[in-house]
């Protein structure tokens, strides 16, 4: 149900986030929490598309619309989580094939312990969203250029705390939170674009 494929990130983006943020977090690499070694894996799933399947187009950018694409996010279900250790959830949505190196789409927080779900294009009140890789606070849907085809992670993080960081937070900062938190993780893989 999941996907633990990993690449290294290229300087650009490793200029980005000094340290090794983003192996601490689970884009790459072990966890810098002792406690959360591959055996804290949980499973993750979606009833809008299997892990390494296509996402669904309407899940894509409106670049696409012409076949549909909303840009919403999609439905996520997750299971197995450490219980007893967590205190919230933290997303992070990265694509793995963006030409200059992991691109993450998507960083949020502060969702709460006894969630197990994020509906369709889902929010809730008390979650606290970074900076993504192009600087905005929001969620930037799967948009690979025309002619390619990217695989998108959607990773779930446990954390041992409620929100590690602030809205707004720099990808070095929320990504670095993540990882200083985090006690289990699971994923699920899409891919999205054109064949």
């Amino acid at each position: 149900m999941m996907s633990r494929d990993r690449r290294p990130i290229p300087a650009a983006v490793g200029a980005l986030v000094l340290g090794g943020v983003l192996s601490g977090c689970g884009l790459i690499g072990q966890p810098k929490n002792s406690s959360a070694e591959l055996s804290e894996w949980f499973t993750v799933t979606s009833p809008a598309f299997r892990d390494g399947g296509d996402l669904p187009t309407r899940f894509g950018c409106t670049t696409y619309s012409g076949n549909g694409a909303q840009g919403k996010t999609p439905p996520l279900r997750w299971s197995g989580a450490p219980a007893n250790a967590t205190k919230s959830f933290a997303i992070v949505v990265d694509d793995l094939d963006a030409s200059d190196g992991a691109h993450v789409h998507w960083v949020v927080a502060g969702i709460e312990a006894n969630r197990t779900e994020l509906v369709e294009g889902g929010r809730q009140d008390k979650m606290v969203e970074g900076l993504n890789t192009g600087k905005k606070v929001s969620y930037m849907p799967p948009c690979p250029p025309r002619g390619e085809r990217h695989r998108y992670r959607f990773t779930i993080y446990a954390l041992d705390s409620p929100a590690p960081f602030k809205s707004g937070a720099t990808l070095q900062e929320s990504l670095g939170a993540i990882a200083r938190h985090t006690v289990g993780r699971g994923r699920i893989t899409g891919n999205f674009g054109e064949r």
